[in-house]
């Protein structure tokens, strides 16, 4: 299989051990050579295992941009060292768009041998930590087990949520499942005073058009308070938050849950942003410029320049068409879709089907040479339907002083208001309702 067939979402490891890695029967780990090493008989069961948390810091691709994680298990009995990802994903499945557009996503785990892993990630200059996971050997037993029972064709495969069950969190619930939930209770009612979309914001702040699509879609639940516990969707959160977790070792003693933090891989890449971003007076700025833009065109319609009455209505019918079918797609997704986090979105004020109809008038007036004369029928359609689109615009901007309404969106509110009240005075500045 071609490298470029398969990826994975924080790594294209899954391809290169297929090409090139052990067959089949192999792929659970590594053998070394020699006999095992010989273990204490009166050894309690488990001892033989030791449990690594894999943390893998960001790449270049957008999905690479949330870093990465896995579970790390080295049998010292049948000599194997293998890490689990349950991150990966194929573009080349069959039905890969429809799930994807659906928001059903199927992703699954596999175990393969580390050092794979470690060359991949060296190759693609990205940060690696391994910490020893402080578990006892009963608690490493049962967790080699559990995974084990996971790295089957029947149990790999799972419904992906990009920020409530994910490779992260799946790593998480593992370790908390044999931990009897100790991670949950000291993480669960943590404040962190962060939301699922200041995080993102944070990670895609250097790829414009991802930032601006998460930005649109993600509605009112993405800008609830998220806990320690929820935080943990993100890899390197993952790291931070064990560090300080403590737990009750072999010998009843309080002992930090992680071990100290190896860096096994070190990248030289810039580092990953602290905050996010601040973008609304620029996106201010060009709201207004576009608003201006249109708004210029209409004072030469009206002014009875031709050429500006036909780019209003070529321009126009153009941001008409592109924001009404936004709006559209958004307002089908809360229905038909799985797309919990995009449902209730304010944006849909902004952006909704009724600029496609101002887009479909204005394109009859660009296919219309002469125009249609001052105070008729066709023109006064045109400017009502404008003052509609208008007007839900202004009706999400005022929203936002009323309870509930509290979506961070002023960067779209930033850009679209603007622009519709700069076309919107375009439009009857250039198509009047009657002669006055």
């Amino acid at each position: 299989m071609a490298r470029t067939e398969l990826r994975v979402p924080c790594l294209a490891l899954v391809v290169w051990a297929t090409a090139f890695g052990p067959g089949p029967l192999r792929a659970q780990g590594t053998t070394t050579s020699g006999a095992p090493r010989n273990v204490e008989s009166d050894a309690p069961p488990g001892s033989h295992l030791q449990i690594s948390l894999m943390t893998i810091g960001p790449g270049d691709a957008i999905w690479e941009r949330f870093s990465h994680n896995a579970l790390v298990i080295r049998d010292d009995r049948a000599q194997t060292e293998v890490a689990y990802n349950w991150g990966i994903f194929d573009f080349n499945d069959s039905d890969f768009i429809s799930r994807l557009a659906r928001g059903r996503m199927r992703y699954s785990m596999r175990g393969f041998p580390t050092s794979t892993w470690l060359a991949v990630y060296r190759r693609e200059n990205r940060d690696v930590w391994l910490q020893t996971v402080n578990l006892t050997p009963g608690e490493r037993l049962e967790l080699q087990a559990v995974v084990q029972g996971l790295d089957t064709e029947a149990n790999r495969y799972y419904r992906y949520d990009y920020f409530r069950d994910n490779c992260s969190t799946r790593v998480r619930d593992v370790l908390d499942g044999v931990l009897g939930g100790q991670i949950r209770a000291a993480t669960g009612e943590t404040d962190t005073g962060t939301t699922y979309r200041w995080h993102t914001a944070r990670l895609l702040q250097s790829a414009p058009a991802a930032y601006a699509g998460i930005q649109f879609v993600v509605g009112n639940r993405g800008d609830e308070p998220i806990s320690a516990w929820d935080e943990m969707f993100l890899p390197l959160r993952l790291k931070e938050h064990l560090d300080g977790i403590r737990i009750v070792d072999t010998e009843g003693e309080s002992a930090p849950l992680l071990g100290e933090a190896v860096r096994v891989v070190e990248a030289v890449r810039d580092p990953t942003p602290l905050a996010a971003p601040d973008f609304l007076v620029p996106l201010l700025l060009f709201g207004a410029a576009l608003g201006a833009f249109f708004a210029g065109l209409g004072w030469a319609a009206g002014e009875g320049k031709r050429w500006g009455r036909w780019a209003l209505a070529l321009l126009g019918a153009a941001w008409s068409t592109g924001v009404g079918l936004l709006g559209t797609a958004l307002l089908l997704s809360w229905f038909l879709t799985d797309h919990i986090f995009w449902a209730l979105n304010e944006n849909a004020f902004q952006s909704n089907p009724i600029s496609l109809v101002l887009g479909v008038l204005l394109i009859r007036e660009v296919l219309n040479r002469k125009g249609h004369r001052i105070g008729s029928s066709a023109g006064r359609q045109v400017g009502t339907v404008a003052k509609v689109v208008v007007g839900l615009a202004f009706a999400g901007f005022f929203l936002q002083l009323l309870p509930g309404f509290d979506q961070v969106n002023g960067e779209v509110l930033a850009v679209l208001l603007p622009a519709h009240a700069g076309l919107t005075w375009g439009v009857l500045r250039a198509w009047p309702p009657a002669i006055v």
